[in-house]
């Protein structure tokens, strides 16, 4: 039900999909791999991968073809040939250090450049301290694309909502009937990030 999810799985298109993920963890994105599938994640710290593969078996059990390439996603991605991604997916701004330097207008200079026309870039931005919509609105602005937000309910157990940002020119993707439902609403503030400047005080969640 997650915005990762959704794209991934339910709005997906009827063919084989190229992934690029920023974030490992314990590769539970993996899971949504299909034959014929290529999921490529970029992990910055190989002590994450040795216990993805140690301790979990999400990158084994995945039927899409899985890589992990070591060392800083945006440098990585800089030095590599235009991918061709279906979806680039950004899981690395949960925790309390946000890595500025993925989301600056001359990062997502690098993400356009390996994505698909119709491309998606997907964002998790669920944070207990920081608004980061604004700053992928901005970003997605820039780049001539539209942006939307959508969360999955909080379950049961009390967990946080996920919330993910999507990015793309694709207008039929971004308006399928899964997306529209969770769908929260635009308050159109933007905050663009460049590696000269960045204001993290700008996007503080305020509390009630």
């Amino acid at each position: 039900e997650s915005g990762v999810g959704l794209i991934l799985k339910r709005c997906r298109p009827d063919r084989s999909m190229k992934v690029g993920l920023v974030g490992l963890g314990a590769g539970t994105t993996a899971v949504y791999g299909r034959e014929g599938d290529q999921y490529r994640f970029y992990e910055i710290n190989p002590e994450v991968e040795r216990l993805a593969r140690r301790y979990f078996s999400y990158l084994s059990d995945s039927k899409a073809k899985t890589e992990v390439v070591l060392g800083d996603a945006r440098l990585q991605l800089e030095r590599e040939s235009p991918q061709d991604y279906d979806a680039l997916i950004l899981d690395a701004f949960s925790g309390d250090g946000v890595p500025v330097h993925l989301l600056t207008s001359e990062a997502f200079d690098i993400y356009r450049m390996h994505l698909k026309p119709d491309g998606v870039i997907a964002a998790h931005v669920s944070n207990r301290h920081l608004d980061l919509w604004p700053v992928l609105r901005a970003q997605a602005e820039r780049l001539g694309q539209r942006s939307i937000s959508v969360s999955n309910p909080r379950d049961k157990t009390g967990a946080s909502d996920s919330v993910w940002v999507l990015m793309s020119s694709n207008e039929v993707l971004l308006g399928h009937d899964e997306l529209k439902k969770r769908q929260a609403k635009d308050d159109g503030r933007k905050v663009l990030w460049t590696d000269a400047r960045s204001d993290l005080m700008a996007i503080l969640l305020k509390r009630d």
